[in-house]
């Protein structure tokens, strides 16, 4: 039977509706494939980024697939996908356009330092709404979310997180190495930019479960090297920044985490020209064996005291002189008496290494013929060590942080790294312990082993193992071969300018051997020891004739000095691991 003309005019009208999408997406495809890239690239420079796309393609359930993108900042970052996935997304907002279904393959951030993020493959939603643009993560019963949100000028950013597994989703490389496992995470995050340009940020976080590589092993974390013991860590932060006055306001800046846990505030005024700081930090405790155990070191010991910190830091930044800086540190050694310390205090032999990975004995014992007791030496000598290296020696209990900032500041108006903070107590420890290597985590064990010399020692003690044992030239270490190395002399004869010589060596004992090639000190060197005997004229340990006949008398290095390349012969010690390698 055949139907009637109007009802076959229908089906047919209905059949060329539904076959026109089939008909002509082949058609239009490639046209809407080159707009989604224009638009990207588009949004891109708007944005200051470059980016390269290698394909896009439209399916026909109208899902977009990008493939091998690269957006980057050269030289700030460099983010880089296979895979992205956006699809439409039914929502009570709308359909395509006002939600989308976004499905990311593994994203990799690269950025300054060797510092890489690596997020694993992910569903997210992402909705669009009048003023703002929500992303949010799907499924696990995880929440991770971000909004933005922009109004005539203004800017907010919020980021919400709940039970969100950061440790199985984000990595954190660091020259290619695992460094960090980041637990599981709850808290909130705003930052808020008004139209005139403040900046508020308000930060409550916490994290379960996180896990640190020690920063002295980044290399073997690619060979699997052990995380630190893992711990919870909290972070809250309250800060405002007003760039036109050129302020910041921290009113509560809050960190615990392994065994620390410390408070701030901090006020900053003057822009970057001229910035005039005032700091407020509390300290209530740091268990120094937790702290040590998360920041993945091995312990020497499971308790290695505790310590507890007061400390204001105020004025001009850039100005050292006028920092005015005042501490309360209080240290509580452990329960009962380490023995790798208590061995310190008689003869002992340590064995020193050379930067060239030879092993040095030395005999700290008033049987060995190189040992000079701190009664041998003469108390001029000292006190050009204690102005040099450490002047409030007798007043700190083993680390000094109110030498801190000014070394920052120095280092700061001077461009260089030209001066540290570190106390007689921390080079010891650092000498009889530790390795080269400039690290957080190696001075986070320097500070706890200096509060423990600092403590069971004394403070004579710790002078007469540090002259005994530093270096003073290759293959040079203790006060009493210096002496015989560089002037042929006993300590107890030497004079005011070869002690301040001698001093002046000691942040340099091997780059400084070029500043008096020849026996002519350069200016550069010549300086430092004019400045150390003008701090001894300074105190009154040179009346003003010794202090004009030092500057103006003669060195008197010895003459053959060059010609005797090795003075102390290495000692190898089958037994013995250079601390490079523990």
């Amino acid at each position: 039977m055949r139907l009637p003309t109007p009802a076959r005019r229908k089906l047919l009208a209905a059949a060329l509706v539904l076959a026109a999408p089939v008909v002509g997406f082949p058609l239009v495809r490639p046209s809407i494939e080159r707009a989604v890239r224009a638009r990207l690239d588009r949004q891109a420079r708007a944005l200051g980024l470059s980016d390269t796309i290698g394909t896009v393609h439209l399916t026909p359930g109208l899902s977009l697939e990008i493939g091998d993108v690269v957006v980057e900042k050269p030289g700030r970052v460099r983010i880089l996908t296979h895979s992205v996935v956006v699809g439409p997304r039914l929502s009570p907002l709308g359909l395509v356009g006002r939600a989308a279904h976004v499905v990311t393959g593994r994203v990799l951030a690269e950025l300054p330092g060797g510092v890489r993020l690596a997020f694993e493959p992910a569903d997210w939603v992402v909705e669009s709404r009048w003023r703002d643009r929500r992303i949010a993560l799907q499924g696990g019963g995880e929440v991770l979310e971000i909004t933005v949100a922009r109004d005539r000028g203004a800017l907010r950013v919020e980021a919400r997180a709940s039970a969100a597994q950061l440790s199985r989703r984000l990595h954190l490389l660091l020259h290619g190495c695992p460094v960090a496992s980041l637990g599981t995470v709850d808290g909130a995050a705003q930052l808020e930019r008004s139209a005139g340009g403040d900046v508020s940020v308000v930060v409550s976080t916490r994290a379960r479960g996180l896990a640190l590589v020690s920063l002295d092993e980044v290399e073997a974390a690619c060979a699997g090297a052990a995380l630190g013991a893992p711990t919870d860590a909290e972070l809250q932060v309250e800060a405002v920044v007003t760039p036109a006055a050129g302020s910041l306001r921290a009113e509560r800046v809050r960190v615990a985490a392994g065994g620390a846990e410390a408070s701030l505030r901090l006020a900053v005024d003057g822009g970057l020209e001229r910035p005039d700081v005032d700091l407020q930090l509390d300290v209530p405790r740091v268990d120094f064996a937790r702290v040590l155990a998360t920041a993945g070191l091995d312990l020497p010991a499971g308790d290695l005291g505790s310590a507890t910190l007061l400390a204001h830091l105020s004025g001009p930044l850039l100005e050292p002189a006028a920092l005015r800086v005042t501490q309360k540190l209080a240290f509580a050694p452990p329960a009962r008496p380490l023995p790798f310390i208590e061995r310190l205090k008689g003869p002992f032999v340590h064995t020193a290494w050379s930067p060239d990975g030879l092993a040095h004995e030395i005999r700290v014992s008033p049987e060995a013929p190189e040992f000079v007791p701190l009664a041998e030496v003469p108390p001029l000598f000292v006190r050009a060590l204690l102005l040099g290296e450490d002047a409030g020696f007798y007043g700190h209990p083993g680390i000094d942080l109110s030498a801190l900032p000014v070394a920052l500041a120095t280092n700061l108006a001077r461009g260089t790294a030209a001066r540290g903070g570190s106390t007689i107590a921390q080079q010891l420890a650092k000498n009889l312990f530790l390795s080269r290597r400039k690290t957080l985590s190696r001075k986070l064990e320097e500070a706890s082993l200096a509060l423990l010399l600092d403590a069971s020692l004394g403070k004579s003690r710790e002078l007469e193992i540090y002259m005994n044992v530093i270096e003073w030239g290759p293959g040079v270490y203790g006060l009493r071969p210096a002496a015989r190395h560089y002037f042929d002399r006993e300590p107890m004869e030497l004079t005011p300018k070869q002690m301040a010589f001698l001093v002046s060596l000691v942040p340099g004992p091997i780059k400084y051997q070029r500043s008096f090639e020849g026996g002519v000190l350069t200016p550069f060197f010549e300086g430092l020891v004019a400045t150390l005997l003008a701090k001894l004229r300074a105190v009154d340990a040179l009346t003003e004739e010794e202090y004009a006949a030092a500057l103006a008398g003669p060195l008197d290095l010895r003459a053959d000095l060059w010609a005797d390349a090795a003075p102390t012969e290495p000692v190898a010690s089958p037994s013995a691991t250079p601390p490079e390698a523990r």
